[in-house]
């Protein structure tokens, strides 16, 4: 790794304080999305599988990748006529990519296909796609404009799919083996990212070059891109409200402080809500060891603090996590990056009944990037386990990794690298 020109003094994160910034991202992903389940739906039908002369010849297109450099570069200095473009490259993407989960539901075994989280994901996915294929070409504003507000409305609808998918396929765990349950939900995730990163991005573009400064308003964002991330930064939101968390589940516990040293001012661009999530799962992991485990101080009574470090290399940007939380047991150790039902996983499933209510926000902001109201918390009755998983499904994303290096008995670091210059295709299993 290339020199990281530490600072001398490592800077304290606050966590006494909760005020974190509303990330449409953690609203997405978070377990309270279960709490509001949509209406009944139409269930697995039989013409879905028998009658796909609809969606056989999107699944025999190949998708088209992109790169953040390319949405950066397109974004700026938005035209009517690069909006035009940008909303028909949208409409014809996302059916080819639904297409191919849909064809992975399919694929399933029909008890696991069956089962009622599945069932019905699986049936807003077949509704999002025929929705989207009878849009014809989009040629003027405000036919882009009602584009976006359907597409609005697709995205809230699928703020469910991720608890709904890890409850079936830990229901069905017994009737699949675990290579193809982590294989079937790597490919969803990915996927799911990639269709949001599409919608959101145009839907922002949209609604900036709607405003009547949109050509005179620049914050750093492109769409959902900022192109001025600072590590100082989002270290200090993803701990507020990952203390914020372990306090609440914990009663009241005061949690470990947060250091941060290395390259903290450095800039990059990419896309906050994606470094915040992972960022957020491992100081919420640390936190949750350290309280647990975690000697204190036998002058001071403090628990031992979480050192997050950044190093600036000349190709990516890499962020430290280490703790003196007593590490990993051997036997979670192994099951660490899976999706399957396991005795660790299931160990593991109190933290999160405490962490922040976000669908009921999103409602209010789901595509605001800048959304800077507080959290709303609701104690829950589920912890889904797959938060280091999804982590990785998001640093591999654009070319990035997740890996975590634990001492049983002492601590554990993760490393998380991200691409600076934005130049890595989108991460695809297709």
């Amino acid at each position: 790794m290339p020199n990281s020109n530490l600072n001398n003094a490592p800077t304290a994160i606050t966590t006494s304080a909760f005020s974190p910034q509303s990330s449409p991202l953690f609203k997405m992903n978070n377990p309270a999305s279960i709490v509001k389940q949509p209406q009944a739906r139409r269930r697995y039908s039989p013409q879905h599988f028998y009658q796909n002369r609809i969606l056989d010849p999107y699944v025999h297109q190949a998708v088209s990748p992109i790169t953040l450099r390319q949405l950066v570069f397109f974004g700026r200095n938005m035209q009517e006529d690069k909006l035009l473009k940008s909303a028909n490259y949208v409409r014809t993407e996302l059916p080819i990519r639904l297409a191919h989960r849909i064809r992975d539901f399919q694929n399933l075994p029909f008890i696991v296909g069956t089962n009622p989280h599945i069932e019905l994901v699986y049936d807003l996915y077949w509704q999002a796609f025929e929705k989207i294929v009878k849009i014809p070409e989009i040629k003027t504003l405000e036919e882009n404009d009602a584009f976006c507000e359907m597409i609005k409305g697709l995205l809230n609808d699928h703020l469910v799919v991720i608890p709904q998918l890890a409850l079936g396929i830990m229901e069905c765990s017994k009737h699949i083996p675990a290579a193809q349950v982590d294989q079937f939900m790597s490919k969803m995730l990915r996927s799911r990212i990639s269709r949001r990163v599409l919608a959101e991005q145009h839907i922002t573009l949209t609604s900036n070059f709607n405003s009547p400064n949109h050509m005179m308003t620049d914050r750093g964002y492109i769409g959902i891109i900022y192109t001025h991330i600072k590590p100082r930064d989002i270290v200090e939101r993803t701990g507020l409200l990952a203390a914020d968390t372990c306090r609440q589940a914990s009663g009241g516990m005061a949690p470990p402080k947060v250091l941060l040293d290395g390259n903290i001012d450095a800039e990059f661009t990419y896309i906050p809500d994606h470094i915040e999530y992972i960022l957020y799962e491992l100081l919420k992991n640390s936190m949750r060891f350290v309280m647990q485990n975690g000697k204190r101080d036998p002058t001071t009574g403090e628990l031992p603090p979480i050192q997050v470090t950044v190093c600036e290399g000349t190709h990516e940007i890499v962020f430290r996590v280490s703790d003196k939380g007593g590490g990993i047991h051997p036997e979670m150790e192994s099951q660490l990056w899976s999706y399957a039902q396991s005795p660790a996983r299931e160990a593991a499933m109190l933290l999160d009944r405490h962490a922040p209510s976000r669908a009921q926000s999103a409602q209010k902001s789901s595509f605001s990037t800048t959304a800077s109201s507080p959290q709303q918390y609701k104690n829950q009755s589920l912890h889904l386990g797959i938060g280091l998983p999804m982590s990785r499904v998001y640093a591999e994303y654009w070319g990035g990794d997740l890996k975590v290096f634990t001492m049983h008995g002492y601590g554990t670091d993760a490393y998380a690298k991200f691409c600076k210059f934005g130049n890595i295709y989108e991460n695809f299993d297709d």
